[in-house]
């Protein structure tokens, strides 16, 4: 078979020409503009959150070092404040016209008729009516008469109760103890000793 062969003999301002495709180069010129809208955007995101993550690296350090030293101050203000409160009690201890010394040598002795008992803590304590003596008793077994009679040992003594105003006795709590002990249970109670207030003496009219 013999091939034919086209030739166009018209001039080249009569012949057809091939049409551009304008919307699919708008549409590629369009997508790349969004795409390195969206890269510049992203780009300037990144750097902005690297940023904040190094401010907020550096401020939170600065807020531990400040809860640091916020801490040592309070603890430092409530050494303080026992301190003081522990001076306080002293001279007003040495203040006071009560001998003591003499009073835990008249307690000693009614603790002899009590051999089960023992104080856990004693303190003087400050109160709205004054100061007070707080003792922290515990004794052997569960019986509460022994408590009872106790108590008003420390109150019918005259030489030990004299500069007291009153006993004040706290709930009585029923532990049990290890097995093996002579006794199975203890019990706890508080005694609070208010003093007594000292009387002033009027002093007489002329």
């Amino acid at each position: 078979m013999l091939a034919m062969i086209e030739i166009n003999l018209l001039p080249a301002e009569f012949r057809p020409r091939e049409k551009t495709n304008l919307g699919l180069i708008a549409t590629v010129a369009c997508g790349l503009l969004v795409f390195g809208g969206v890269a510049m955007y992203g780009f300037d995101q990144n750097s902005k959150l690297a940023s904040l993550d190094t401010e907020y690296d550096s401020l939170t350090k600065t807020k531990t070092e400040l809860d640091r030293k916020v801490k040592y101050i309070r603890d430092l203000e409530k050494r303080i404040a026992q301190q003081k409160s522990r001076q306080e009690t002293i001279i007003e201890i040495s203040q006071s016209k009560i001998m003591w010394s003499l009073k835990l040598q008249q307690f000693s002795q009614i603790m002899q008729d009590f051999p089960g008992f023992w104080i856990q803590r004693l303190v003087l304590t400050k109160t709205k009516a004054g100061q007070a003596i707080r003792m922290e008793c515990s004794a052997t077994g569960s019986s509460l008469r022994e408590i009872a009679r106790f108590r008003d040992a420390i109150k019918n003594d005259p030489n030990f109760y004299y500069h007291f105003a009153s006993l004040e006795s706290g709930e009585v709590v029923i532990e049990p103890l290890e097995p093996g002990l002579n006794f199975s249970e203890r019990m706890d109670f508080t005694i609070d000793l208010p003093l007594r207030k000292p009387v002033v003496a009027k002093k007489k009219k002329k």
